[in-house]
């Protein structure tokens, strides 16, 4: 099973991820941590990621692109994988190499999500930065949920409002109605 965990920065949409994918056992991918590890490289590639990631900027697409899918061709991926923070535009959607069974939304109020980001205390996490994602999101990543939709992914929405545990307690029982097979522990 191929799933998407999608929502606005901040959001929470990687805590629940990772849980996810531990829960199922399937590859995680996290192209913030991706493109932070290749920043660190001392190549052309990598000094071209780190000039962005430092400013906060997204990754245009043919380098994200190009990184996202040399990622994914080293991980064993024939049980599925759990995506966050890829695709960001329909770019990236379109050039996906695997198809989204399952696309779990998390959502937050946008005041909220900011509180968090600030605390987390990156380097590029400043509020012209985290403002910036935030705009980039509303216009170029949530629309991917009718594509998502119209492709034939389930989608479920989860509110990250209360505690963590009350949440993945909501999300055991969503996935344990989506799975097939009797793989989720």
């Amino acid at each position: 099973m191929n799933i998407l965990v999608f929502g606005a920065q901040g959001s929470g949409k990687s805590t629940h991820a990772k849980y996810i994918a531990d829960k199922l056992r399937l590859p995680y991918v996290y192209t913030g941590d991706l493109f932070r590890k290749l920043a660190a490289e001392d190549s052309h590639f990598g000094r071209q990621i780190k000039e962005r990631v430092d400013r906060g900027l997204m990754i245009p697409n043919p380098v994200a692109i190009k990184a996202f899918k040399q990622y994914l061709d080293s991980l064993d991926l024939s049980k599925g994988v759990v995506l966050d923070g890829y695709p960001r535009n329909f770019a990236q959607a379109l050039s996906l190499p695997v198809q989204i069974d399952l696309l779990v939304y998390i959502t937050l109020p946008e005041g909220i999500a900011i509180e968090r980001l600030l605390k987390r205390k990156r380097p590029d996490d400043t509020p012209q930065s985290i403002r910036m994602r935030l705009d980039h999101y509303k216009k170029e990543t949530a629309p991917l949920l009718t594509h998502f939709r119209a492709k034939g992914a389930a989608v479920v929405e989860v509110d990250n409002t209360p505690p963590v545990e009350t949440v993945q307690k909501k999300i055991d029982d969503l996935l344990k109605n989506q799975r097939r097979d009797k793989d989720y522990a």
